[in-house]
């Protein structure tokens, strides 16, 4: 840098205000580069601002996108119905069928309910032992005492464990209300000591039995005394039946229906109730429809929200009038109206709301014109109201098909059950060519001489046995030793006892057991579809293979399905068809049935999936915008370093100058040194001196 007292004495010879100068040739010299960098700077920071107001605005339009692809933005359900204190519908699913329902309550589900005698205090020990609790269905005589008990073969027993650490009433009570198996134990003072409740699960077939193994080696397990007062079964019932279980008993449009409890969620698919009392004879109507006007309001509400959406754009992507503090209005031109991939987000979502739907062969309406909704000039969304309440009057399903996601199969055996982010909306044929099949055994002939239905009582011998499911293999089952009272019930415990095994259960190896009443026998068939699908006995006791049926054998393994999409061979998994990656159907999950041949599926993302599958793949980190805004901040530094070398330039063309300015100014102090000097020689000289 040149001293500032060389800075100051410049101009001293010729009298210019060099320094001044300087700073006007610099200033001048660094204007262009100087206004190109402000302009471009603040182009480029109203591109980053004006972007990140687009993302603002998609993200709100992709919310009121959002809401009419959720179920129950457009499915939701309403219900009108009888006031009633017996019955009442407290939820109402989008997937419960519309109609008229008549329910009656002839009975509400109980709890079975036991107590035991009387105790002086909480602390007062109840001896030490087992109690081992069994669900079923129990049958008392007038006096509350077990005649008879069926047990319940799909539910474990319960047992608890009374030592010398809980060995009281409330260590009794705690022990079975933590034994996790919906059993309740309270402890009630009734006015003549304290009393042990205890309270099973309401229904009919969860009602109690309770033996007694007390530790020490006491005379009997059904005495009066130390754990066996806790006792109720066919032998002896220590313990007092309050209330027996009962299930709720109802009618729908007079068909009789039992529930074991008194919510019932699954008499009709989507509803669910609560059954307060009987009332016999009362009839309690229940009228579902759809909620057109939830709909109809949500519709509205995203037209409202894209004229909005396009509001918000109109400076970003227009012009507009602003006014500076001198009261001057100019016309501003948005900072995105010329950029390309601005411009082409819009132009794509506009391209969506005016286009037709893929997908919707099966529909009467594939844009949203069908239902009133026109495009103006300006580009916002208007609604004819008499076009759009005549389409939710008499096509509503075409308008819920219009706006979400649907899916359409012209065959009950070929479903879709998931799609991808890569699949494209439209129509495919599906042809199959093997169909798809879970492996099997086929047990044989079950010998009635010796498992002798009705009422088989299996104690009288050791049934076990082991199966392979799928190649994984089991420990040796053993078949519960109880009374079945039909050929069913057999087919249930079996079904249940093989399905409970750790080893299949870790491995997801179920199968379902059934009784083939034709041919005497009882059937195992995997869950699973395709050809790793097996069912085989590779152990049997000799009265399980005899009696039962259940003897070693390989069965028949199951098929994996063959066919194709469009024509193209799918990837197959059990009963699983798969499109080719790369294929338009890419990302269907088509579940085969045993019976499918040939068919064609739809898939629609409806107008709301396609908008908001769109408006994602703008916003989605790492897309379009973000790219383009690391774009503009990589500019803004390109900026920085462009101003840092201008700077730099123009010091050193400051500096030149100063350097010039210095060597000008030495040349005329030369030059006024030596005029000074030639005019005192002049004066010397004769002749040239000047005379007085």
């Amino acid at each position: 840098m040149i001293d500032n007292n060389i800075i100051q004495s410049i101009g001293a010879g010729s009298g210019i205000d060099t320094n001044n100068l300087v700073k006007q040739l610099t200033s001048i010299e660094k204007a262009a580069p100087q206004n190109r960098i402000d302009k471009t700077r603040d182009l480029t920071e109203s591109k980053i601002s004006d972007f990140g107001k687009l993302k603002s605005a998609l993200s709100t339009l992709k919310d009121a996108t959002k809401t009419l692809t959720d179920p129950e933005g457009l499915f939701s359900k309403t219900a009108s119905f009888t006031e009633s204190d017996a019955l009442v519908p407290v939820e109402l699913g989008t997937d419960v069928q519309t109609g008229s329902y008549t329910f009656e309550v002839n009975a509400i589900a109980k709890s079975q309910s036991l107590s035991s005698t009387s105790f002086a205090s909480i602390t007062d020990t109840v001896g030490e032992g087992t109690l081992t609790i069994r669900l079923g269905s129990v049958t008392t005589d007038v006096n509350g005492a077990m005649t008879a008990f069926s047990a319940d073969v799909e539910e474990d027993a319960i047992e608890i464990v009374i030592d010398s650490s809980n060995n009281s009433l409330s260590g009794l009570r705690d022990a079975i209300n933590n034994s996790d198996s919906g059993i309740q134990a309270s402890i009630v003072n009734d006015g003549s000591g304290y009393k042990l409740q205890i309270k099973a699960a309401s229904g009919a077939a969860n009602e109690l039995e309770i033996t007694v193994a007390e530790s020490g080696g006491t005379p009997t397990n059904e005495d009066a005394n130390g754990l066996s007062r806790f006792a109720f079964n066919t032998t002896v019932s220590q313990l007092t039946e309050n209330q027996g279980g009962q299930d709720a008993s109802l009618t729908l449009n007079g068909l009789a229906i039992t529930r074991e409890t008194n919510k019932v969620e699954d008499v009709v698919e989507g509803l669910t109730l609560d059954i307060l009392k009987a009332a016999p004879g009362e009839e309690i109507n229940i009228t579902i429809s759809d909620d057109k006007a939830f709909a109809e309001q949500n519709i509205r509400d995203f037209v409202e929200a894209y004229n909005l959406f396009l509001e918000v754009l109109e400076p970003i992507f227009g012009t507009s009038e602003v006014e500076n503090d001198e009261g001057e209005t100019t016309t501003v031109t948005g900072s995105l109206a010329k950029d390309s991939l601005a411009k082409s987000i819009l132009s794509q979502i506009r391209s969506t709301i005016a286009s037709s739907i893929p997908g919707l062969g099966n529909s009467d309406f594939t844009s949203l014109t069908n239902v009133g909704i026109r495009t103006e000039l300006d580009g916002t969304l208007s609604i004819d109201e008499d076009d759009f309440s005549d389409a939710f009057d008499t096509n509503f399903e075409d308008i819920q098909k219009l706006f979400a996601p649907t899916t359409y199969s012209s065959s009950g055996e070929i479903f879709i059950n998931s799609y991808g982010k890569n699949t494209t909306a439209g129509e495919y044929e599906v042809n199959i060519t093997t169909a798809p099949d879970q492996g099997y055994y086929n047990g044989g002939d079950i010998d009635d001489t010796e498992a002798t239905f009705p009422n088989f009582d299996s104690s009288a011998k050791t049934y076990d046995f082991k199966i392979s499911v799928n190649g994984n293999t089991s420990d040796t089952l053993v078949i519960p030793s109880a009374v079945y009272a039909d050929k069913d019930e057999m087919a249930v415990a079996l079904q249940t006892l093989i399905n409970a095994d750790e080893t299949l259960a870790a491995n997801a190896a179920t199968v379902t057991v059934t009784y083939d009443s034709i041919n005497d026998r009882f059937d195992i068939a995997s869950n699973k579809y395709g050809a790793s699908s097996t069912v085989e006995i590779t152990e049997a006791s000799a009265s399980a293979s005899s009696d039962l049926g259940l003897a070693v054998a390989a069965g028949t393994p199951g098929v994996t399905v063959v066919g194709t999409i469009d024509g193209v061979a799918g990837f197959a998994s059990g009963n699983v068809l798969l499109p080719k990656l790369g294929e338009p159907a890419e990302g269907l999950a088509l579940v085969i049935g045993k019976n499918a041949s040939t068919g064609t599926v739809n898939f629609s993302r409806g107008f709301a999936g396609e908008l908001d599958e769109l408006i994602t793949s703008f916003l989605t980190a790492g897309g379009v915008i973000d790219l383009r805004e690391d774009s503009l901040e990589s500019d803004l530094e390109d900026l920085d370093e462009d101003q840092t070398s201008l700077d730099r330039r123009m010091t050193a063309y400051q500096e030149r100058l100063i350097q010039q300015f210095i060597s000008m100014e030495r040349i005329l102090n030369s030059l006024n040194s030596s005029g000074s000097f030639l005019d005192n020689l002049v004066n010397t000289l004769p002749f040239t001196a000047k005379r007085d």
